[in-house]
């Protein structure tokens, strides 16, 4: 009887777990020049993420784009939008 209760606990607690997917889901990545970068954003509507240290964003960054340094980004996903292309520099 004392093996049951932390089987069936055991149990219960795997029944609930599920594997991690294999891989990471397919995300389409280009490197693009800061020309090209440019005539995405005189195109069409783009967001740009800083992911240098808040020193160096502070020095010079791109008018309108989000510092999430790339230490953090993790972190900071739910911050990045999703219904646009996304520029990281």
């Amino acid at each position: 009887m004392r093996i049951l209760l932390p089987l069936t606990l055991a149990l219960a607690v795997l029944g609930y777990v599920t594997a991690a997917p294999a891989d990471d889901p397919e995300v389409p990545e280009k490197y693009i020049t800061v020309d090209e970068a440019k005539a995405l954003a005189d195109n069409t509507r783009v967001a740009f993420v800083d992911v240098r240290p808040p020193e160096q964003y502070e020095d010079l960054h791109i008018h309108g784009a989000l510092n999430l340094p790339l230490a953090d980004l993790a972190l900071h996903l739910a911050k990045v939008p999703k219904d646009v292309p996304i520029v990281l520099y």
